[in-house]
């Protein structure tokens, strides 16, 4: 996906999750582990936000282009910005945001359970 289109996803899904009471805190965190591209707490919870977008849903849509590797990944950046925060008893969960061809964003929270703490 190209830097543009990536930023527009990003876009909209901020005003998807604005829209939906998401207080946004951070955009595009990166550590070497990982990166997560929206941060931003949802009634209190700390929610990491992974934002795909696709042009069709061919192929199982954005929710299949969330792989059990790329949950790693965003794992190990949560819990490296958790860190870093020192946020170590906080509650947080991992919540997608996919864009389809429509240009409709759809918010899916807890996205991954496994681990969490």
């Amino acid at each position: 996906m190209s830097r543009i289109v990536g930023d527009a996803g990003e876009v909209a899904a901020s005003i998807a999750l604005e829209g939906a009471g998401y207080k946004i805190v951070e955009r595009n965190y990166y550590a070497r582990v990982g990166e997560i591209d929206i941060i931003a707490y949802d009634k209190g919870m700390l929610c990491f936000i992974e934002v795909k977008k696709r042009a069709y849903n061919s192929f199982g849509g954005g929710e299949a282009a969330i792989s059990k590797s790329k949950l790693s990944k965003i794992l190990k950046a949560t819990k490296r910005y958790l860190y870093e925060k020192r946020l170590t008893d906080c509650d947080y969960r991992l919540d997608a945001v996919i864009i389809t061809g429509d240009g409709v964003p759809q918010i899916i929270k807890n996205i991954y359970t496994d681990g969490l703490s």
